[in-house]
């Protein structure tokens, strides 16, 4: 039978409880809690149906070049055309690409290559893809800005003192020919090169657009830009002064500057994740006739076999064929003791083998962890693009009444008998005062500014959406084991006279078990030789002459060695939630050290914290609460990860809610939650899962970044609010006739720098709680370090 709950396979007997079985008490805990409620919360699960399509199988890319929603209507269309893709399904605002295709017609290294086209360039989720296209944007900025600026000087010499009737007209025919003929050529050609090779990306943009059948910002953009340029050119062809070169131009430069600075902080933020990925590049040593062959996850097939060492980590779920050694599975389970595997145990992918030797045999199949976990977050992720596709939406709306707006004002006035040129510029006014700039700056500028101010406090921002999920958040989940613990293991009692640990520190000086280095950190005050490893139980060696065996009950029992009922009962009153290890020499065990996991230091005042605002729940896999439970308001103890999905899921139902979780068993819970938030050294699963990233083991930058959130939210607001005032106002007076394509133009730009200015104000300004001593990973071998640890991988940022 399976667990009603999770769906997890239940024990002989199972655990009952009104009609239901469950897997473990922790289970039937939460059933206790939330009560019939939360069983239709797996249901929902179920009926999701499997992972994979039974048609195709599916792969996931990253694409570079997406931006606006548009695109992902695009990139169906490019798939469409290659033969074997059965679908494609994007999404704009993680960059991200699913593939859906058959394998026996396209094979699966060829689909960066279908859809890189058109601009776009795709690789798999586990590369680095370079940015060779940057230097070419700062080109395209400077270029614009330096022939922009000489186009308005040009204005401001000859055409702005007459336009606005501070000089008059013939005060210039002495200087007509240089005036009136070589100054606006010289415009058209500076705009000339201003639109087709610096604003080429705007225009590129609505070409998608059109095709993709989707009108999006840059087809206002580009109609705006290519109005006042073409009218000008009929201006100046027919000798007319009435020319908006500047209208283009500034239109171009700004648009250009906008989305540079957009792109050089997503670059600034990628090189430091790819620092993280460069140092955690791990190669199997499979097993073969002619020896050891190294090969990357993905290479891996049924049947393999696989060495492993101490220290090293279990790329995929197999079985033992060979050696004992200790895994710490607290990435998966939540318990933070390793525990000893043998041969024919299965092991789980994302585990560590902390000492020993291990030859594993790969199972029926083979999916690395990151596939596995993209498509759970795939399936849970939210139908909205988040703030990034605010503009875009409010544009497919925004864009067609605009333009029906322009040609119904030119319409009207030459039907009332209007002149061409009047009817034309009251048209070309409306299209440039509703050109969106201030939309299309108004949330990427802000974000960009949070992205690098989150990393200077060591936060990542794994997703762009993250903005919107951080609002109306009832409750706070946090997982115990590397959270709110430090996940790391440390001597608390200590039993028997002063040359126990003297004699245990000498002899765990060779293990590299967890438990061994707490152990080994103790006074030594001996030398120790020929050491024997027993994995998982313990260790044994000479000292001064005597051997010392240093273990569990488990190997004092393997190798007949007593252990006095006095100390047994001494080490009953032990801390809660400690490891025993017996110390004995000459066949008996003369003293007992505890080892356990630590709390995190703060972690008292940051619960207190968020308990002053948010209802604060503690999940954990581990079977003791260990104390923790009294200073939150709800507690779960010995759940598996399916659950804490569920839980999460449950709490989502009476509110918003926040999960913090650092293993692999979190990420279902951080998919399923709000927002997710992957804490400490998280594994790549609960980072590739979360919304945040928070390496280390600061909980105060748990705070920080809440409150950065908060802060990047309220910033965007206010500047959709303004660009949406300045619509209300700009608009009506365009339609009016009472604001020519000069002034449109200007206003224009006045109110894109106005969201340029606050869009770079420092949000650190928002009186939100900032790190005031060096808590931070501010430079590359900060993130260096951690990259050992820390498998992340780029999720949209």
């Amino acid at each position: 039978m399976d667990c009603k709950l999770c769906g997890l396979p239940t024990p002989n007997p199972p655990v009952q409880q009104d009609g239901h079985v469950f897997c473990c008490y922790g289970c039937s805990t939460v059933y206790e809690h939330f009560g019939e409620a939360v069983l239709d919360s797996y249901k929902l699960i179920e009926e999701a149906g499997p992972a994979l399509p039974p048609e195709g199988k599916e792969a996931f890319l990253r694409i570079e070049g997406m931006h606006c929603a548009s695109c992902e209507f695009m990139l169906r269309k490019l798939g469409e055309r290659a033969k074997g893709v059965l679908d494609v399904t994007a999404c704009y605002a993680t960059s991200t690409a699913k593939v859906t295709f058959d394998p026996d017609i396209i094979d699966e290294s060829d689909l960066p290559r279908v859809l890189s086209q058109a601009g776009y360039r795709a690789g798999f989720r586990s590369e680095v893809l370079e940015q060779r296209d940057n230097d070419l944007s700062l080109l395209r900025l400077l270029t614009g800005v330096s022939l922009s600026a000489i186009v308005m000087m040009l204005y401001l010499a000859f055409f702005y003192p007459s336009n606005l009737g501070l000089v008059p007209a013939e005060d210039l025919e002495s200087m007509r020919w240089l005036a009136f003929y070589a100054a606006p050529r010289v415009m058209f050609f500076l705009t000339t090169v201003l639109i087709f090779y610096v604003g080429f990306p705007i225009l590129r943009g609505a070409w998608i657009g059109v095709r993709a059948g989707a009108l999006n910002m840059d087809n206002l953009l580009a109609i705006a830009i290519l109005a006042a340029y073409g009218y000008s050119i009929h201006q100046m062809w027919i000798g007319s002064h009435d020319l908006y070169f500047d209208v283009a131009a500034v239109i171009v430069t700004v648009v250009t500057a906008g989305r540079f600075f957009e792109k050089n902080a997503k670059l600034n933020a990628t090189a430091e994740l790819s620092r993280i990925i460069s140092a955690w590049n791990p190669k199997i040593r499979v097993v073969q006739e002619e020896g050891f062959v190294e090969k990357s996850m993905d290479a891996l097939h049924p049947g393999d076999r696989f060495v492993v060492t101490q220290g090293e980590f279990i790329p995929v779920n197999g079985t033992i064929f060979q050696g004992v050694g200790a895994l710490d599975e607290s990435l998966m389970t939540g318990e933070p003791h390793p525990v000893t595997r043998g041969a024919g145990a299965e092991v789980l992918g994302g585990t560590t083998l902390v000492e020993g030797e291990l030859t594993v045999t790969v199972g029926e199949s083979v999916e690395s962890q990151m596939e596995a976990l993209t498509r759970i977050l795939w399936r849970a992720q939210s139908a909205s693009d988040g703030l990034l596709g605010m503009a875009d939406r409010f544009a497919r709306v925004f864009v067609p009444l605009v333009l029906l707006l322009a040609a119904g004002i030119t319409s009207g006035l030459l039907l009332n008998g209007a002149s061409t040129g009047t009817a034309l510029l009251a048209g070309l006014a409306t299209l440039i005062v509703s050109c969106p700039c201030t939309f299309g700056l108004a949330v990427p500028l802000t974000t960009a500014a949070a992205v690098s101010t989150a990393l200077k406090h060591g936060i990542i921002i794994g997703r762009s959406a993250a903005y919107e999920k951080s609002a109306q958040i009832r409750s706070i989940a946090l997982d115990k084991t590397g959270t709110l613990s430090t996940g790391k293991m440390q001597v608390t009692a200590v039993y028997g006279p002063p040359e126990v640990e003297w004699y245990a520190a000498a002899v765990e000086r060779f293990s590299q078990h967890p438990v061994a280095n707490a152990i080994a950190r103790l006074d030594a005050r001996y030398e120790a030789i020929n050491p024997v490893i027993h994995p998982g139980k313990g260790a044994e060696a000479l000292v001064d002459g005597e051997r010392v065996v240093v273990g569990s009950q488990t190997l004092f029992r393997l190798l007949g060695w007593t252990i006095p009922d006095q100390l047994q009962a001494q080490v009953k009153g032990a801390p809660a939630g400690g490891v025993v290890s017996y110390v004995g020499r000459a066949g008996m065990a003369t003293g007992a050290i505890v080892t356990g996991d630590q709390p995190r230091p703060g972690w008292k005042k940051f619960v207190a914290e968020l308990r002053q605002k948010y209802q604060v729940v503690m999940l954990t896999g581990a079977e003791r609460t260990d104390g923790y439970e009294s200073a939150v308001d709800m507690h779960h103890a010995g759940v598996p990860p399916e659950t804490k999905a569920v839980i999460v899921r449950q709490l989502r139902e009476e509110g918003g809610v926040v999960m913090i979780g650092d293993g692999s068993n979190d990420g279902p819970a951080l998919a399923a939650a709000n927002l997710g938030i992957a804490f400490g050294v998280p594994t790549s699963l609960a980072a590739d899962a979360a919304d945040l990233i928070i390496p280390g083991d600061r909980l105060d930058r748990i705070t920080i970044a809440l409150d950065l959130l908060g802060s990047v939210r309220r910033r965007v607001h206010q500047n959709i609010g303004w660009a949406l005032l300045y619509n209300a106002i700009a608009i009506p007076l365009a339609v009016s006739g009472m604001l020519n394509p000069l002034f449109a133009a200007l206003a224009m730009a006045s109110s894109s720098i106005l969201v340029v200015w606050n869009s770079s104000r420092s949000l650190e300004q928002d009186n939100w709680h900032v790190l005031q001593d060096e808590a931070c990973l501010s430079g590359p071998d900060d993130w260096s370090r951690l990259g050992s640890k820390v498998p992340l991988e780029t999720a949209g940022t």
